[in-house]
């Protein structure tokens, strides 16, 4: 990828520089993912179209825990606790896991039925926003690379213009893939 092609995709992102570590190294990803790395909407309504099945989210862990500082930073908070979600993205047909991601969602600018309903077996971040028509922005971070990654990328979801969700994803690299081929 040109520098002039990675400056820009670096513009979709509020960390430029951070982004920009990465993005020369990220010039091997088919267009489409590139398309799903800038977006900010729903992700498994992208997934399932890029891979023509039904995405099914899987969660591991959804606990109260303190964001470690860069995450803290991200959110505007200080030492308060947030609910920790931890959640795979996976094919309901293949079973493949496409994405694993991490999301703090700090509960004094969330609606409490929110959270509630986050708590619900299969609830998709996204997915809910949509569905409780709660007014909302996303706010890209920043894209990293890393092993077995396509890639990574942080970002936020704002509520009356203060964060109130940060959401890492990590975008699995897959032995073969035949919905990009």
């Amino acid at each position: 990828m040109l520098r002039s092609e990675t400056s820009d995709l670096s513009k979709f992102f509020v960390s430029r520089a951070e982004t920009d570590k990465y993005l020369a190294e990220l010039g091997h990803l088919d267009p489409a993912y590139r398309a799903v790395m800038v977006s900010d909407g729903t992700l498994t309504n992208m997934l399932s179209a890029l891979h023509l099945e039904d995405i099914a989210t899987e969660c591991f862990e959804n606990a109260q825990g303190l964001p470690d500082p860069e995450q803290r930073h991200w959110l505007s908070i200080g030492s308060e606790p947030c609910v920790r979600r931890r959640v795979e993205l996976n094919g309901a047909l293949s079973g493949t896991t496409y994405v694993r991601a991490l999301s703090h969602l700090y509960p004094p600018r969330l609606p409490s039925s929110f959270l509630m309903d986050m708590s619900r077996a299969g609830a998709s971040l996204g997915t809910q926003l949509l569905s409780s028509r709660i007014s909302h922005r996303r706010e890209l971070i920043w894209i990293r690379g890393g092993p077995g990654l396509l890639f990574s990328r942080l970002y936020r979801i704002l509520l009356n213009d203060k964060p109130a969700i940060l959401i890492q994803e990590d975008f699995l690299e897959k032995v073969t893939d035949t919905a990009l081929v």
